[in-house]
């Protein structure tokens, strides 16, 4: 199965520590327009969370950038969309805590349980939203006024073509999977397979996907950021 493959819950407890002085880092606020990267919530999922811009590390900004500039040399009419970035801790234990109420009594082993729910919701001690170092983000069209195909809207979680690898997509939309991928890695992200529009700086999925061996940001909550 595809889902084998994706960073797990225990791989992120091997990263320990995070950072103390890269975690005074600043945060900004997206741009809801810019030419090279800006900032939408997408209302399907509720997200709205600070108003209606989202929040980010400053080096997680400035490194969108870099992949926007990047990504003009492909296609002028393109440009860096973010759909979510950060989410204060106490809302990332809330979604945890309401769906581990959901499954307590069907697991009868604790790392087992948090592996299945780490598949909906990050475990808080590991989440990477919580630390302004994760993005949800697409590349979208000027000209075609739209997000470019990828196979699926970009937070769909409701069927598997949300995973990186998935199968029952078209050529076109696994192309453009590629070159969002890349041009993210070649910046220093890391990738989720399980979204294909999930990215991170920073965080502990960061620091296990490069080996790092600490991460450099810690999750926090939203009166680090306002």
């Amino acid at each position: 199965m595809l889902n084998n493959n994706f960073v797990k819950y225990k791989d992120l407890l091997t990263i320990k520590e995070f950072d103390i002085e890269s975690d005074k880092e600043e945060f900004v606020l997206i741009p809801l327009e810019d030419e090279l990267v800006f900032g939408r919530y997408q209302e399907s999922r509720n997200m709205l969370e600070y108003g209606e811009h989202i929040p980010v590390r400053k080096t997680v900004y400035e490194k969108l950038i870099k992949v926007a500039k990047e990504l003009k040399k492909i296609n002028n009419n393109y440009k860096i969309i973010v759909a979510y970035g950060f989410r204060d801790i106490k809302i990332q234990k809330k979604y945890f805590e309401e769906i581990l109420n959901e499954v307590k009594d069907k697991f009868d082993d604790e790392i087992e349980m948090y592996e299945y729910i780490h598949e909906k919701i990050a475990v808080p001690s590991v989440a990477g939203h919580p630390t302004g170092g994760a993005v949800d983000t697409a590349i979208y069209d000027v000209k075609q006024n739209k997000i470019i195909d990828f196979g699926t809207d970009i937070l769909d979680y409701s069927t598997n073509k949300c995973y990186y690898e998935a199968d029952d997509i078209s050529e076109e939309a696994r192309n453009n999977r590629k070159l969002l991928r890349t041009i993210m890695i070649n910046e220093g992200f890391a990738p989720y397979d399980g979204e294909w529009w999930h990215f991170s700086y920073g965080d502990k999925e960061w620091a296990f996907y490069y080996k790092k061996e600490k991460a450099l940001y810690n999750q926090v909550d939203s009166s680090r950021v306002f």
